[in-house]
């Protein structure tokens, strides 16, 4: 792999003002769902900015399993929906992996006490 290549990558989260955001907002808009190696093709960004810039802007959705990214003006309520309930399960199957954990974790300090 080339190693300068790798040095253009950028690992932090964008801010929300970010002026790439926009770019990505105005790029969806009117189009229908876009897969992040689509978008990185065409706007010749690294699929992980893309998929950073689309989780930091709160106009752009994706999901597990979703057919890429979408601009939420776009969405029909059923899309919408889908995303929606899509987001609030893993929400809650993370919320869950915790409360186990937890529970496995701070029964193991008290037996050490």
């Amino acid at each position: 792999m080339d190693t300068a290549a790798q040095l253009d990558l950028c690992f932090a989260k964008p801010e929300q003002d970010d002026p790439a955001i926009d770019d990505l907002v105005e790029f969806l808009r009117g189009k229908t769902w876009m897969t992040a190696r689509t978008i990185s093709a065409t706007l010749k960004w690294d699929d992980r900015v893309v998929r950073a810039l689309a989780s930091a802007s709160d106009q752009i959705i994706s999901y597990p399993g979703s057919p890429g990214y979408k601009l939420l003006s776009d969405c029909t309520r059923e899309e919408y929906e889908r995303y929606r309930n899509a987001r609030l399960s893993q929400a809650r199957d993370m919320a869950g992996k915790v409360i186990r954990t937890d529970r496995i974790f701070y029964r193991r300090q008290t037996a050490q006490i």
